[in-house]
């Protein structure tokens, strides 16, 4: 019986046939290579090579909360380089070595200024960061211990964190000591938790943080007001108009933002299945350094 290519299986077939084919071709470099590795630590050299695809195929799904999966590959291209170094070593001696040496250190550092260009964000968004940790700092001593949902900003202008590339893994540590949980469901987190943590701020009984501009903390107890701003924001995008494109979630577009809308909408709509929206500027020029 052939075997099912589609849906899940899909992955895992392709990942066995990634490992077993990368895992054979780093062996036979490392064979044909032999000559060059006489005296060499082999064992080492073939552990370096072949360690990433231990990680392909247990860890299939992680992928979905971890970015950067390739660096664990990075064992695979620095093998390939210590044997053409060895290999140029063995053929022209150590001066050819030493080039390619200081070559590649003049390109780390030309790299290393590059990407500090591009991701440092400037004066103002890096004072926005420094506060919204302040206030996150904060509302941790106030939460510790208790059940915590996290909401998403339903307002686009609210969405800072996007502007200065907040890590989403930042609620895990600023929240360790709760019990967590993030929902795309307002009406659902309320009842379940002792406070929510939002990017919007609502003038309620519930705000317990007034003095903040960035992150607010709410009581979950007395949150109607809170739930009555998303219940509008929804009303608003629902009657402002026929849906752009019905699928699984009707998309909904307005004059700066597009609104992704399903009726019930729950946990499992949203995860692990996330939705991608591929945007292209214009003007490349009216991106923020940090995203060019």
């Amino acid at each position: 019986m052939a075997p099912d290519l589609s849906g899940p299986r899909a992955s895992v077939y392709l990942l066995a046939l990634l490992a077993v084919v990368g895992a054979g071709g780093a062996a036979a470099l490392l064979r044909l290579a032999g000559p060059l590795l006489a005296g060499q630590p082999r064992l080492l050299l073939a552990a370096l090579a072949l360690s990433g695809f231990c990680w392909a195929l247990p860890m299939r799904y992680n992928s979905a909360q971890h970015n950067h999966e390739a660096m664990y590959y990075v064992g695979v291209p620095l093998a390939f380089y210590s044997l053409l170094l060895l290999y140029v070593h063995k053929r022209w001696g150590h001066r050819p070595v030493a080039a390619f040496a200081a070559a590649a250190m003049l390109a780390f550092v030309v790299s290393a200024f590059q990407m500090d260009r591009r991701w440092r964000p400037d004066a103002r968004l890096a004072e926005v960061q420094q506060a919204a940790m302040a206030e996150l700092g904060a509302i941790r001593e106030t939460t510790r211990g208790k059940a915590v949902t996290i909401l998403d900003s339903v307002n686009p202008e609210r969405e800072w964190s996007e502007q200065v590339a907040w890590p989403r893994h930042i609620w895990n540590y600023y929240f360790a000591e709760n019990v967590l949980t993030h929902s795309p469901d307002a009406e659902d987190a309320a009842p379940h938790a002792d406070f929510i943590v939002a990017y919007d701020r609502v003038e309620s009984d519930a705000l317990l943080t007034p003095g903040n501009r960035h992150v607010f903390l709410y009581d979950s107890a007395g949150a109607d007001d809170l739930l009555e701003s998303y219940r509008t924001v929804y009303r608003q995008v629902v009657s402002a108009g026929d849906p752009v494109v019905r699928s699984r979630f009707d998309v909904h577009l307005g004059d700066d933002a597009l609104a992704f809308v399903k009726e019930p909408c729950l946990w499992k709509d949203v995860r692990p299945r996330p939705i991608f929206v591929e945007v292209a500027r214009k003007d490349p020029k009216d991106l923020p350094r940090w995203r060019l």
